[in-house]
């Protein structure tokens, strides 16, 4: 038999995946954003994180697919912030990787959209409305600035991973969300 199924009772059987990074273990926030641990070596403002346990790019790149499907997104900490932005990044790289097909082409355009000047809340073309509140002062904005710039470059590295296959060839299952928008929503130039 058939079964007609409502969106309230998909959401409450089907969650989206949020982090698991607390926000008392937070020290720092930037714009209601979690400045939280990061394993790279890129500089920047984060603290390093443990080698053995997932970080904020690590869940955003393991949820993605998933979270992508959603059109809402349940704040639950300042942690679910820099995950909703990181996956609104994830999905900007894949609509720019569209007519890439090589890892080093790709691996050059990744780092220059990381360095490359980007809205911060509060500015004109910010695509989450009041959902981030704008900085308080030019403390606050330098900071969500070199954090997001070092958190970019970062998942901009890692992604690569997942959208190039050993051969080189791209992984056309990773490619194909560049179609779906988180939210609605999505990062533009």
């Amino acid at each position: 038999p058939f079964v007609a199924l409502t969106n309230k009772y998909l959401l409450e059987i089907m969650p989206a995946y949020h982090s698991k990074l607390e926000d008392d273990a937070i020290a720092q926030q930037a714009c209601s954003c979690g400045i939280v641990p990061l394993k790279t070596n890129i500089r920047g403002p984060a603290d390093a994180a443990s080698p053995d346990e997932e970080d904020i790019i690590d869940e955003t790149l393991n949820f993605f697919r998933a979270n992508v499907f959603f059109r809402n997104f349940d704040v639950k900490g300042k942690a679910d912030r820099t995950m909703i932005y990181l996956t609104l990044y994830t999905h900007y790289l894949l609509v720019k990787s569209e007519k890439i097909n090589d890892r080093a082409t790709a691996a050059k355009e990744f780092h220059n959209l990381a360095i490359k000047q980007f809205v911060i809340p509060g500015e004109s073309g910010w695509p989450l409305g009041t959902l981030f509140p704008p900085p308080a002062g030019r403390t606050e904005t330098d900071l969500f600035k070199a954090y997001f710039k070092q958190a970019r470059d970062e998942l901009g590295a890692r992604l690569l991973d997942r959208l190039f296959d050993a051969d080189g060839s791209k992984n056309k299952w990773w490619q194909s969300f560049s179609k779906r928008k988180f939210m609605g929503k999505e990062l533009r130039d």
